[in-house]
């Protein structure tokens, strides 16, 4: 089992991971259940689709794009619960680092929390990076664009293979190398630099 993590640009990011899913993980992947915020399922159709899944929800205040996380702490604890039951069940998890949407990709990552390096310390589980790019342009997060769509430019690359690390700062540092670059412009960083961040043996 793998612990997957992805940076936030869009309110599509899950879909476009579901679509992409075979691509990314292959043919004989495990099944996967995501953390999401529990707001989303005011939509009944989100809510139906990500239920159905056992997708795993968390509860926070919706205090807007670019400010910290406040969650509700019983269900900050459910949530624990639940992800520690899918990794003990053997499920793949997805983690979004960035704990929310971020209304400037172009400009990097928003501050990366620690909980997918936490899950991956505690149950000895690699970390696999994914990113995004572009889906911003079909649904973005700044509320004055929104589903405007401005440009169709949407990838998403995957990163073997799957590690685990040393300390919280080394996986934010890596992330934010490998994934912050690609999903703010598209493309890789060169590639001593990518096989440097990617490859333990080299850090």
């Amino acid at each position: 089992p793998t612990i997957w993590v992805c940076n936030h640009v869009s309110m599509l990011d899950t879909f476009v991971l579901l679509a992409s899913d075979r691509e990314l993980r292959g043919k004989n992947r495990r099944q996967i259940k995501t953390i999401y915020w529990k707001g989303l399922d005011a939509n009944p159709i989100v809510k139906l689709l990500f239920t159905m899944a056992g997708f795993i929800s968390v509860d926070m205040a919706d205090n807007g794009n670019g400010h910290p996380n406040e969650y509700n702490r019983a269900s900050f604890k459910k949530m624990l619960k639940e992800t520690q039951q899918a990794i003990d069940d053997g499920f793949d998890l997805l983690v979004l680092p960035e704990g929310q949407l971020n209304p400037t990709p172009e400009k990097g990552l928003q501050p990366i929390l620690p909980g997918a390096y936490a899950l991956s310390k505690s149950s000895c589980r690699p970390i696999q990076m994914v990113a995004l790019y572009g889906c911003h342009q079909l649904w973005h997060a700044d509320e004055s664009i929104g589903m405007t769509v401005v440009g169709r430019d949407v990838s998403v690359r995957g990163y073997p293979p799957g590690r685990e690390y040393s300390s919280p700062g080394e996986f934010k540092d890596a992330f934010s190398a490998i994934v912050g670059t690609y999903g703010s412009t598209g493309q890789d960083l060169p590639e001593e630099d990518l096989k440097f961040w990617l490859d333990d043996t080299e850090n």
